[in-house]
């Protein structure tokens, strides 16, 4: 992936992921449905791209509140979507709508990594249907993987036109 990128974290957490895609030279935004959240992200941030740690390079605001079924960004805006866990909350009856709303803020071409949470009801099979359902395209199979924080279901997608194929 180029450096210069546009990347969105969606619901950022902590926001380790969005300090390291930062610090990695990535123009990265983040969201979070919680205040707390947007806020430590950017307080993180803030400290990791400060002016003493970047040369005097300054750092804007980049950490929102937003759900992922309303994201505020315009249409096209982001080059890759970064969701980990991100949809994990969401009921399945309104999921339809948050990846709506991701395949929205992609720009034509982009890319989308999904990793959930695997459970009774998740599987590689299951997130590849809602993703195509969704018109994403796989560009890395669904599969089962382990993280820190547990089993996961992770694949990643790309944003593509019905007749485009690959």
């Amino acid at each position: 992936m180029p450096v210069d990128s546009r990347i969105l974290d969606l619901e950022c957490a902590d926001g380790a992921r969005t300090v390291a895609l930062a610090q990695l030279g990535f123009d990265v935004h983040a969201t979070a449905s919680r205040t707390e959240d947007a806020v430590r992200t950017q307080q993180a941030l803030d400290a990791a791209l400060s002016p003493a740690n970047t040369g005097g390079i300054t750092t804007v605001d980049r950490a929102i509140t937003a759900a992922p079924r309303a994201l505020g960004y315009p249409d096209g805006f982001f080059d890759w979507v970064v969701a980990v866990g991100s949809y994990d909350a969401i009921p399945t009856e309104k999921l339809a709508d948050a990846l709506a709303e991701t395949r929205r803020v992609l720009k034509p071409g982009g890319w989308a990594f999904v990793a959930v949470r695997d459970g009774a009801d998740v599987s590689p099979e299951w997130l590849t249907y809602r993703l195509e359902a969704a018109r994403f395209a796989v560009a890395e199979k669904a599969r089962r993987d382990e993280d820190a924080a547990g089993p996961m279901v992770r694949g990643i997608f790309r944003k593509v036109e019905r007749d485009v194929i690959g």
